[in-house]
Formats: C-alpha cells, structure tokens, sequence
C-alpha cells in the first residue's frame, strides 16, 4: 500500500504545483546611467541600482508568465562626475528626505514585455522619487537569454516637473532642462535551485 501511496503523492505534488504556476527566483543586478540638457551644456549621469531578487511565475509548458521586482537605488549614489552638480542635484532631489528611488514591478504580464514570445518591447512599473508614486512604461531593447541569464536594456524619459523636482537656475541664466532620458542595463541570474 505504501508502494502505491507515494507515486499517487508525487503525481498529486506535481499536478496542484502547476497548476499554481511554479516561481522561479533570479538574482538581479542594474546599472543605471541618465542624461539630461541644459541651457549650457548636456550632462549625464549613472548609478548603480541594489542587488534584487526577481520572482519568475511559468505557466504548464515552463514558459514566462508573470513578473514581480523591486529595484532600489540609494538616491546619493548617483553620480554625474561633477561635486557641484552632484550637491546641487541631491538638493533638488531632497535625498536626506528621500533617500531611496523604488522601481516596482508587480506581476507584470510577459504578453506586454513578449508580444510574440521572443522580443521584448514594453515592460510597465511604478516609481517612487521624491515620496510620488507614478506609472512608467519603458522600451525593452537587446534581450539576450542564454541559459540562466537573461540581459536587457529598458528605456524611458522623465520630466523632473512630473517628479517634483525643481533645480534651481545657476546664474540667473543657466536653466536644466525638464526632461531626462534614463537607460537600465538590467542582468537576471536564475537563483541555484530554482
């Protein structure tokens, strides 16, 4: 009885664990770099975001289905090459109040990232800087999977209006311009195990 109990066990595990969709974790890493204008002279940026964890949920056939990340980047660690833009620019972006700027990615269908099931080319999720939550959908370029690592690039443009933040002008004349280009280098690791 035993004998017939424990592959009836197994085939009920297996069944009830699709059916739930199994999860897969992978270990996330991005480097961030930003650029915006001025009245003078472009200028541009970059930081790196913490180390994350994205949870992976596959339909039946193991094929993607839905996503789920929280990406945090410590708002001081940004760094535009120049100390008095930088202390000008955590100013503006009240860091000592806002320290952290919180990407989430809740449940994000890969129908929207994988219209046809290889290329990527939206990926929608919600930021927080500044304490203001708001809705971002940015452009997916170079996918790359290769076993158990995926790459990519995810663009997207932010008004500093938008944001709340106000950079003041330098010399009465020299103005920052309102929008910033933002391009994520984003590498997943499948998490050993998973």
């Amino acid at each position: 009885m035993k004998r017939l109990l424990f592959p009836i066990a197994v085939v009920l595990l297996v069944t009830v664990g699709r059916a739930l969709g199994d999860t897969a974790n992978w270990d996330g890493s991005a480097s961030i770099a930003f650029a915006g204008t001025s009245t003078l002279h472009d200028w541009d940026g970059k930081v790196k975001a913490e180390p994350f964890t994205a949870s992976v949920v596959a339909d039946d056939d193991g094929q993607p289905k839905t996503l789920t990340a929280t990406v945090k980047v410590k708002a001081t660690d940004m760094d535009t090459d120049n100390d008095k833009r930088d202390a000008t620019m955590q100013k503006s972006m009240k860091v000592t109040d806002y320290p952290l700027i919180e990407g989430k990615f809740q449940g994000v269908s890969f129908a929207s990232i994988m219209p046809d099931g290889k290329t990527p080319s939206k990926l929608p999720f919600s930021l927080t800087l500044m304490g203001k939550k708001q809705d971002v959908v940015a452009t997916v370029t170079s996918w790359k999977l290769s076993g158990d690592t995926a790459t990519f690039d995810a663009n997207f443009s932010l008004s500093l209006k938008q944001c709340g933040i106000t950079v003041p002008s330098a010399m009465l004349v020299v103005r920052v311009g309102d929008t910033v280009k933002v391009n994520v280098a984003v590498k997943l690791v499948r998490a050993k195990g998973d």
